[in-house]
């Protein structure tokens, strides 16, 4: 994939979505390894790149490399990692209950 492409209207499809949902799962594994989520396999049945790349450009302007958007994914998935972090928490505990 041509890291030059540019995302002009959404929803992203073919090839850059399949581009983004790799670029999504690189950065969600770097993620997993900082934030040591304790409920680790529960986080990762929680998380899902396709959802997470259908929604991510909502708010965001285009038109848009792929390089920026690799570099906003890189900056901003964290969050939604922590996210699932916690929902999966909360999901063990009411499972332990």
């Amino acid at each position: 994939m041509d890291t030059h492409a540019v995302i002009e209207s959404l929803p992203v499809i073919g090839d850059q979505r399949a581009a983004l949902i790799e670029i999504a799962n690189r950065v969600f594994e770097k993620v997993i390894d900082r934030i040591e989520p304790e409920n680790e396999s529960l986080t990762r049945e929680l998380w899902d790149p396709g959802d997470y790349i259908d929604n991510f450009f909502q708010d965001k302007e285009l038109p848009m490399t792929l390089d920026y958007a690799d570099y906003l994914i890189d900056a901003l998935l964290v969050h939604h990692v922590v996210d699932l972090a916690v929902q999966a928490d909360r999901q063990a505990e009411q499972s332990a209950n």
